[in-house]
């Protein structure tokens, strides 16, 4: 005896679903037309993301206002060390001790401006840390302009 039907594999996970971009991933869901009459449909309550507890939702705040003043003065201070050593060009061998100490301690400085604007982003947003990220927001800028007014106060080649 032979079975007329042919061979269907059953799968095992079902019939196939629609892809997530078909109907819209990400989105909550719709709520249902309620009728003219009747109680209104439920909707599913909506569930947040887990916070820790101690979560700072207001940390972006410090090394934001940090970023928006120091980074154009870092940037300048950055093109300034850039065209530095030219500034000793008309040195003698053993002249311009000075000139040479503060060109290269203001790109040490500046380095720190940069490193307190990184700490002060890549802290983690914690209550615990808001006050560390508030220091290392505030001292960014004040070491770019330390540094900006160390190239405006170079001394003298000669």
């Amino acid at each position: 005896m032979t079975n007329s039907r042919p061979y269907v594999p059953q799968d095992p996970y079902g019939p196939p679903q629609p892809h997530e971009w078909q109907h819209g991933a990400g989105t909550r869901p719709q709520v249902p037309q309620s009728p003219a009459y009747g109680p209104a449909p439920v909707m599913p309550p909506f569930v947040p993301r887990f916070r820790p507890p101690d979560h700072d939702s207001h940390a972006y705040v410090a090394p934001l206002i940090a970023t928006v003043l120091g980074g154009p003065v870092i940037a300048f201070c950055g093109l300034i060390a850039m065209f530095s050593p030219m500034a000793t060009d008309s040195c003698t061998p053993n002249g311009c001790q000075a000139l040479t100490t503060m060109l290269l301690v203001a790109p040490a400085v500046l380095l720190l401006a940069v490193v307190a604007l990184v700490v002060s982003w890549a802290l983690p947003w914690r209550l615990r840390h808001r006050t560390t990220r508030a220091v290392a927001s505030l001292a960014a800028p004040l070491l770019a302009v330390t540094t900006l007014l160390i190239y405006f106060h170079l001394p003298a080649a000669g």
